[in-house]
């Protein structure tokens, strides 16, 4: 029977949340959108140019994995926890970031090189919490990706990740359980 490894890695910094904006006064209501019987569409003018991207961090946490894995896949292990954590507390801790660093370099290893990657479920929780699950594609096995994400004052921020391969979860199915009088073919 071939040996399953299983890699954790784990982190979780909190940061302490700031106060949440509130609505400025004399502000306009929001239109629905909806367009009444008999009226014609209003003219708009012409949506601006997009900008420019610039250098900043990115803080759309949908955009942070994809430029995480893209990173990844091109075996920059370093510049993909350096774009993740911008900005994040765990960022802070170099000593956990170079643990990180050297467990992902060692699952890149076992498994394969990072090829691909699919999102495989997004949750939020209230406003300001998300948790999103990736599996990347490796060569010879996929993993599994949990980032948590923490927009205390308008910013997402990485406050913790988690990565194995326990993949059954990402089905609903009930971790197997070990049992030494299990006998199998």
């Amino acid at each position: 029977m071939k040996a399953r490894i299983a890699i954790l890695l784990t982190v979780f910094f909190a940061t302490a949340p700031a106060p949440h904006a509130q609505e400025k006064p004399g502000s306009k209501p929001v239109k629905s959108g909806l367009l009444e019987p008999g009226k014609s569409l209003p003219t708009q003018p012409a949506a601006p140019e997009p900008a420019a991207p610039t250098a900043g961090p990115i803080t759309d946490p949908a955009q942070m994995a994809a430029a995480f894995f893209a990173l990844l896949q091109k075996g920059s292990v370093d510049a993909a926890y350096a774009s993740l954590t911008r900005g994040s507390r765990i960022a802070e801790k170099p000593e956990e970031l170079k643990q990180l660093k050297a467990k992902t370099n060692e699952a890149i290893e076992f498994f394969g090189a990072v090829v691909g990657f699919d999102l495989v479920e997004s949750k939020t929780v209230g406003a300001r919490l998300l948790r999103t699950t990736y599996v990347s594609h490796g060569r010879t096995f996929p993993l599994r990706w949990r980032f948590y994400f923490y927009n205390p004052d308008g910013t997402w921020r990485l406050i913790d990740l988690r990565v194995d391969d326990k993949l059954t979860g990402i089905f609903d199915e009930p971790e197997e359980r070990k049992d030494s009088s299990d006998v199998r073919p």
